[in-house]
């Protein structure tokens, strides 16, 4: 992956993990299409894998890309059908380690950047 590509794509999936551990709703929805129902139902997922909604984040971006948790990368990003869009699972950091949910979702190229396109938490 070009490296342009993965500094774009960990800005992007970090503004929305910031969002999303401070819970700005109006935001989540304006930048990223997260409604108030979507919203609920991540804060769910993360709760039932912790208890609890922790603070989220990525794997620290020296290693995001090469490093690995068992076999599963970091941040595993993969082109998709028409080459202007990507999917990225991305192993979601708890208080500085590695756990087990994984963020899915989707980047699409545009004149600005990258858009996110939330998708699922899951194993």
């Amino acid at each position: 992956m070009n490296p342009s590509l993965n500094d774009q794509a960990y800005k992007v999936i970090s503004e929305f993990l910031s969002m999303l551990n401070s819970m700005d709703e109006v935001a989540l929805e304006s930048r990223f299409g997260v409604t108030g129902p979507i919203l609920e139902e991540i804060c769910e997922c993360l709760d039932d894998y912790f208890g609890r909604k922790p603070s989220v984040s990525l794997a620290p971006v020296d290693v995001a890309f090469s490093g690995k948790r068992g076999s599963r990368p970091y941040i595993d990003l993969f082109e998709m059908n028409d080459g202007r869009s990507w999917g990225a699972e991305c192993v979601l950091w708890v208080d500085g380690r590695a756990e087990e949910p994984i963020l899915h979702v989707e980047l699409i190229e545009t004149g600005n950047g990258l858009d996110l396109r939330y998708k699922y938490i899951g194993s």
